[in-house]
Parts: structure tokens; sequence; C-alpha cells
């Protein structure tokens, strides 16, 4: 059953980014009172090129803390402005590049008028997105939670890599097979990866209704995923970064997941004010597979003095 958005309210904020040659828009929800005298949670979705529905549970902080959540889809993304056109690196060069998530999120922060005070909660590259936005030392961020996402792109694809070489021997036949065919749409490759997923990204199976919309909304358009898997992101890294984020810092990991182990050290050995929390029994979704404990973690690191 997917998460009741009842009491909530969504709408479309204007975004400018002159690259982009269209008018754009960023969809966002809001579960309770922007105007409180609470500090804002804002949750970043993961991907690239997810959406937000597989967050929406983080409800569960308005209802219990009485803490604003805004949950948005990334451009490109969801229900905010596709650009199928940006395909084309001739017509649109340099065009996917960290900088077009992070002004996305400055113009929405202005527009909801919680850019002064907010805190933001980002999940497996919405948290990597997340922590390049927080060394950047935004003004009005109070404190950062990094959900299930590597501090670099290449100790992630290690994870995948030994998560891989886990699986049964006729499994890692098919997945050879059809990387080398590049035959990714076969039954036999989505046999394969959803075992791969149930092990490594949710143990909730069948997989929640949340996540799954946010699976079908991806597969409608892969324009994002497609382009900054090829580009920027195979060499993203916050090494040498992480020192520059100055917020209080609550890293979230999971066991045998994208952002267990090594994944995390550098944000655990760089970071002035942080903290680690890996949560038995779950993986890269614990919000979905261990939610009641997940939403405490959370909900008391918001609210601590």
């Amino acid at each position: 059953m997917a998460t009741s958005v009842e009491g909530s309210y969504d709408g479309l904020a204007p975004f400018d980014w002159p690259a982009a040659r269209k008018p754009l828009h960023t969809w966002y929800r809001v579960f309770g009172e922007l105007s409180s005298f609470i500090t804002p949670l804002v949750c970043i979705h993961g991907g690239p090129g997810f959406c937000h529905n597989y967050l929406l549970n983080h409800r569960a902080l308005t209802d219990t803390h009485s803490i604003p959540v805004i949950l948005y889809d990334q451009i490109g993304s969801g229900l905010s402005t596709h650009l199928p056109e940006t395909t084309s690196s001739t017509e649109f060069p340099n065009f996917w590049t960290v900088e077009i998530f992070h002004e996305q999120l400055r113009q929405l922060l202005t527009h909801l008028r919680v850019e002064g005070r907010y805190d933001i909660l980002g999940s497996s590259w919405g948290g990597m997105m997340a922590s390049h936005f927080a060394h950047l030392r935004p003004v009005g961020l109070r404190r950062l939670i990094l959900a299930n996402a590597a501090a670099s792109k290449s100790r992630s694809i290690a994870n995948r890599k030994r998560f891989r070489e886990q699986l049964p021997r006729e499994m890692q036949d098919v997945l050879d097979r059809v990387e080398k065919e590049n035959a990714w749409s076969s039954k036999e490759a989505g046999v394969v990866m959803t075992e791969f997923e149930k092990r490594h990204a949710c143990t909730v199976f069948p997989f929640p209704e949340d996540i799954m919309a946010s699976v079908r909304a991806s597969d409608e358009d892969t324009t994002v995923c497609d382009t900054i898997s090829g580009g920027y992101i195979g060499s993203w890294t916050m090494e040498g970064k992480a020192n520059m984020i100055q917020v209080p810092t609550l890293v979230i990991n999971g066991i045998d997941e994208f952002a267990s182990g090594d994944a995390v050290k550098p944000f655990l050995d760089e970071i002035p004010d942080v903290r680690l929390i890996t949560i038995e029994g779950t993986t890269h979704s614990p919000n979905l597979e261990k939610k009641e404990q997940y939403m405490k973690i959370v909900g008391e690191f918001l609210t601590a003095p």
C-alpha cells in the first residue's frame, strides 16, 4: 500500500536554468506547516533519475515530531520538467552537472521561503548530491543526514562488484552475458537483478508500492540516469572535500549495501561533527525495511538540542 498523502499539499515552483532553453518547474509536496517554529526537513531522492515516492513515508516525522517535511522531484525526473532533448551532447554540451541540482534546490528553498533555516536528508544519490551541496556551506543549512549515500562512486562500485561475486555462479554468468550483449531488458536479466536487489537494495519483498512507483516513473524516462551515468558521476567523490561540511551530520547505512563499510569512510574521517548509525537487518532502504527504528533515529537527531 502506498503511503497516504492526506493532509499534505503539492505545487510547482519555477526553476530558471537558461541552458535548458525553455521554462522549467520543480514539483514538490509539503507535509506539515512551513510557518511553524520547527526547522523543515528537505528530503532529496536518489537515482540519478529516480523520484520522490519511495521517501513519502518520511511524513511520519511530521506525524510524530511535527517536523515539516518537503519532498520534491529533481529536474528531469518524476513530476518535474523532463528534458529528453538533452541527450544530445552536441546541442547540450556539459548540461548535466551537479550544479543544476544545487541550483534547483536553492530556488526551491527560496520559493518556499525556508532558505534561512532548513535541514537536509539525502538518500543514496540524493545524499551524494547533498554532501556536495553542504560542503559549499550554504546559508541556512542547520543539520545534514546522509542516508545510504557513498562518499565516492568508486567505493560504491566496489561494493556492487563484491556483491555480484557473491551471487550463485549461474547468476553471475547471466550478468556477464547480458552485459556483453547489452541485453539488460531481457527476462533473465530481470530475474537476476531482482534477486540482487532483494539482497542489497530492499529486503522487503514484494517490493513496497512506494518504491515501485519510483521505479515505474524512472523507467518512463531514462535521460538523467543515462546521461549522468555516462558522464561526471563515474569519477564523483567527496574525498578531500567532506572536511568542508561544517554542520552536524548523521550518516545512516545498512549491512551489505552499496553505502556500507569503506563506502562511507571519507565522511567519517573528514566531517568534523559526524556520527554513524548502521541499522542491523537493513540494506539500502532502511526507511522501508525498519521504518520505526529508522524514523526514531532520524527524529531524535533532528530534534536534539
